[in-house]
């Protein structure tokens, strides 16, 4: 089990960046919604510039993969519902090998 890191706040509204999970550099592209009835955040991941997920919505009690055959073990959001500030820090998400 690995943490994935999250950046909370306006800054990080739109934040990429890259993260080594069982020896694959995969890069994350994570997005706040604000436009949605009730925000959300969004995340693509991508390995070598193909994508493995997109539009993976940060719902706690969730593999966010789950309707992905992205074929890079589990990745499980756990916590409080998200809002703009508290992304990684009153939840979490990890990743899981199959």
């Amino acid at each position: 089990m690995q943490e994935i890191p999250l950046s909370n706040g306006s800054a990080n509204a739109h934040q990429k960046f890259t993260c080594k999970i069982n020896n694959q550099t995969l890069t994350f592209v994570v997005q706040y919604l604000s436009y949605l009835e009730e925000p959300a955040w969004s995340m693509d991941i991508y390995q070598d510039g193909t994508a493995l997920a997109m539009g993976a919505m940060l719902v706690p009690g969730c593999d966010v993969l789950q309707n992905y055959s992205a074929g890079i073990g589990r990745m499980l959001f756990v916590g409080d519902p998200v809002t703009l500030d508290n992304l990684g820090v009153d939840n979490h998400l990890v990743w899981v090998a199959e």
